[in-house]
């Protein structure tokens, strides 16, 4: 008999400062974040293990992180290092299911059709060793309880059994939920309703009265009884951009122009490969004083040629400098209007 199909949630603990250690496996074991800001003195991205055991989380400022702990390491984002290391890891889910929906650089869920928990050792391990990412997962019979599954069970893997759900669920906070929302939690609260066990006793007709959809499929889960299959989205891009702040505040807009152009051929190599062509340009400087200029250019079609498209970035980048004496802080950039690329034809401006 056929295993009914289950939905597997996969999840990297702490994906940045994970793969930091995958870069540097001296940082391994240590209190270690990885943060945002010019000087890396913003916010904490992402925290280690070591450096939770502190009270160090994701959100709080790097400030506050060095008063939880002395000897904390930190370490700037790398986005780039990211995304090829998520890139490599969503090659290996893709071996072991038809269908994987990613929903994040470090989180995927995963069509099951046989023995999930086997299916769980199976890919945990081949990413562990091809990647070298910890990951941690749910197996249930729905998105959210995968999700919740998944959270539960860091670091670790966890199924929510068929027929155990709604007991699962019983003692466990609504603002567990992602993407419950404030206001949602509070107007439940208004009810009684605190956990998934007070949403099962509410009267199904009451929570669709106040929460439409929503609340009709909540009182379902609630009680164990919703089930779904997960589809793959299609999703067209309809733009790409690039925004670089810099380490230092810049006064040679010549080189600051000469930045943008390389980053722009990045995007441009980026479309190329999407076959896809951009009809829209933006153009954005901050400068020091975190006042800005833009400008923008429409193509008449869908452009193509790069060398057109970097001659007009020059353009609108002389536009936006033109009388400026202040420092420039950040570049920000965007092709817009995405079109299919045509296998022939001219493109105008």
């Amino acid at each position: 008999m056929k295993t009914p199909s289950r939905i597997l949630c996969v999840n990297v603990d702490s994906f940045f400062t994970s793969c930091e250690e995958i870069l540097s496996p001296a940082l391994r074991g240590r209190p270690l974040i990885v943060a945002g800001g010019r000087h890396n003195d913003g916010i904490v991205l992402s925290a280690s293990r070591r450096a939770k055991t502190f009270g160090v989380k994701s959100g709080m400022a790097v400030f506050a992180a060095r008063r939880l702990c002395a000897e904390l390491l930190v370490c700037p984002a790398r986005p780039e290092v990211y995304r090829q290391l998520s890139a490599r890891m969503f090659a290996v889910m893709n071996r072991f299911s038809p269908l994987v929906v990613p929903v994040s650089v470090d989180e995927g869920f995963l069509s099951v059709e046989r023995d999930g928990a086997e299916l769980w050792r199976e890919l945990s391990a081949a990413i562990s060793h091809e990647v070298g990412l910890p990951l941690s997962g749910g197996l249930a019979n729905s998105r959210w309880l995968a999700k919740l599954a998944t959270d539960a069970a860091k670091p670790g893997f966890l199924e929510v059994s068929a027929g155990s759900e709604k007991d699962f669920l019983s003692a466990r906070s609504l603002r567990e939920l992602s993407g419950i929302g404030e206001n949602n939690a509070n107007a439940l609260a208004a009810l009684g309703a605190f956990t998934f066990g007070d949403v099962a006793r509410l009267p199904s007709m009451l929570l669709r009265q106040r929460f439409g959809i929503f609340g009709q499929k909540l009182w379902l889960f609630a009680n164990g009884e919703w089930h779904e299959k997960i589809f793959a989205e299609a999703r067209t891009r309809t733009m790409i951009s690039r925004n670089k702040t810099f380490s230092f505040d810049v006064r040679d807009y010549e080189r600051v122009r000469q930045f943008g152009l390389v980053e722009l051929k990045k995007l441009l190599a980026q479309l190329r490969r999407e076959r896809l062509a951009p009809s829209e340009l933006g153009v954005t400087l901050r400068f020091a004083d975190f006042s800005e200029a833009a400008a923008r250019h429409r193509f008449r079609a869908a452009q193509e040629h790069d060398e057109i498209i970097c001659q007009t970035f020059s353009a609108k980048f002389s536009w936006c400098v033109v009388g400026q004496s202040k420092f420039v802080r950040q570049l920000r950039m965007a092709l817009s209007g995405l079109e299919p690329r045509p296998a022939q034809g001219e493109f105008l401006l």
